[in-house]
């Protein structure tokens, strides 16, 4: 039983706003003992031009989380913030896959990593996208930037099941509700990459649209790299720690879950699209697997379009790159805490 990723969309919030804007702005917010010439350092080696915020963030709502002179907001308020904004946002990937309607939904799958509240995301979007209360809900909480792997193989395992099921996938993030401002370097180089973003993809069991058949996955968590990589939660939101061994980590777990991905088709016939953690991230993996300096083009360009929009980012990716006619296979790639590299194999017909 084959399972299809029929649709994709991804969508972003308010206006692009300049990376140069929003580091200026993160300046005067600085931690005491944070030095401003490593946030200035890493903002122009993030790779990133733009990006997005659900909030504000420069106006009104921005002081209100993160005031000047003050203790920023705790985790309550975020998560409010969260429940209020997160979906809108995902509502509008949803449309983006799916401009003509969504049709029939078995089952709704939602990832997330920057909102903890309940009732969910799920619930919301089984109510604003008119969603039948018998609808199937699974979260995928708290897993990073990888995300979107489990979530597309808890819809791919349910059509497997039920070749009538028909699987919703959203992924929704909401990192500027988490920016942290030093002093340490994780929270410097994180407050230079993440943007908010979200991005939806139905899953079924026959060919249409998109025609991406998924040929199997992968997963491999890197040796000794549990301390590499967290997202934690804490009293003033959600805080990511990283050091900097996360791409040589990642580098050496790439090419022995790639031999088994791919199973003997030559990497130079694939396609690629690679998370964007960062262009470190990208430059280990080009160098891990012997890829061509032009491979992983498409994810450059979506880092400096919008930065590093944690789950969704890989999905919009994929969206933006299946508006052009090709066909043939593709291998997508997404990074997160463990440190766990997810691997999916899919061929578009």
């Amino acid at each position: 039983m084959h399972a299809w990723i029929t649709a994709l969309g991804h969508a972003l919030p308010g206006r692009p706003l300049p990376q140069a804007d929003i580091v200026a702005w993160l300046q005067r917010r600085l931690a005491p003992g944070t030095d401003p010439e490593r946030l200035r350092r890493f903002a122009a080696h993030a790779g990133v031009d733009h990006r997005h915020a659900a909030m504000d963030l420069l106006g009104k709502e921005g002081e209100e989380i993160y005031p000047i002179g003050r203790p920023h907001a705790d985790t309550l308020a975020r998560s409010r913030a969260f429940a209020r904004l997160a979906a809108p946002l995902a509502a509008a990937a949803v449309a983006a896959a799916c401009p003509d309607g969504l049709g029939r939904i078995s089952h709704l799958v939602v990832a997330t990593c920057t909102g903890a509240v309940a009732p969910g995301l799920d619930l919301q979007l089984v109510g604003c996208l008119g969603l039948p209360n018998t609808v199937r809900r699974t979260m995928v909480g708290f897993m990073g930037c990888y995300a979107a792997m489990p979530a597309l193989r808890v819809a791919v395992d349910a059509v497997r099941a039920d070749p009538s099921a028909r699987v919703l996938v959203v992924c929704c993030e909401l990192s500027s509700l988490h920016l942290q401002t030093g002093p340490d370097d994780g929270a410097l180089i994180a407050a230079c990459l993440f943007g908010d973003g979200a991005a939806a993809a139905v899953v079924e069991g026959a060919p249409s649209g998109a025609r991406l058949r998924v040929v199997r996955d992968a997963c491999a968590v890197a040796p000794d790299s549990s301390d590499a990589m967290a997202w934690i939660a804490a009293a003033d939101g959600f805080r990511l720690r990283l050091t900097s061994h996360v791409a040589e980590a990642l580098g050496s777990a790439l090419p022995s879950l790639t031999d088994v991905l791919l199973s003997g088709i030559p990497r130079g016939e694939v396609r690629w699209i690679v998370h964007p953690g960062g262009p470190r991230i990208l430059d280990g993996t080009e160098r891990a697997l012997g890829l061509p300096g032009t491979a992983l083009n498409d994810s450059r360009a979506a880092l400096a379009a919008a930065g590093n929009r944690s789950s969704g980012t890989v999905l919009a990716i994929l969206a933006d790159a299946c508006r052009n006619p090709w066909s043939g296979p593709v291998a997508v790639y997404a990074f997160g805490p463990g440190l766990t590299a997810e691997g999916l194999l899919l061929e578009r017909c």
